[in-house]
């Protein structure tokens, strides 16, 4: 009896090491960028709550808007870009949990003809904290095969409704 213990203790453990291994292999794999891609510094101090915001890289500026404001939560939003001279074949908008994972969400913008102009909506899904962390990417595909990421920060805090 005492040997199947020892038997099964070990299994376990066995387990438990390989899930764990798993879980820091994925972690890692999903946090470092494509090959070929520029991630641009994140946008941190402008408030997508009540503004626009506008990343620049030299010449280069992207400038994202969400609305309606503030951004609420599991309530339909339009998404505008604006992007000045970068030639973008795709560009896709990515929403993830900054505090807490929060599932896949990714979506195609679509070109608002030849000026740089995208247009899209999304949503940001319920969350279980009352203020939530995001990290909203840009994703701009080049016909080069090269990626230029550009990463801002929004907060959202649940209200009650009355």
């Amino acid at each position: 009896m005492l040997k199947q213990n020892i038997l099964s203790s070990k299994s376990s453990l066995k387990l438990t090491a390989f899930i764990l291994s798993s879980l820091f292999l994925t972690a890692c794999n999903q946090q470092s960028p494509p090959e070929n891609t520029t991630v641009w510094p994140i946008i941190e101090e402008c408030d997508l709550n009540h503004q626009s915001c506008t990343a620049t890289q030299g010449e280069q500026s992207v400038r994202l808007k969400i609305s309606p404001n503030p951004i609420p939560i599991a309530i339909p939003l339009g998404v505008e870009l604006a992007i000045q001279n970068i030639p973008a074949e795709k560009v896709e908008l990515d929403i993830s949990g900054a505090n807490m994972y929060m599932g896949y969400n990714r979506v195609a913008l679509i070109p608002d003809g030849d000026n740089g102009r995208y247009v899209g909506g999304t949503m940001l899904a319920f969350c279980t904290t009352e203020k939530m962390q995001w990290k909203i990417t840009i994703l701009i595909h080049q016909k080069d095969g090269k990626q230029i990421q550009i990463p801002y920060l929004l907060e959202t805090q649940e209200t009650e409704m009355h």
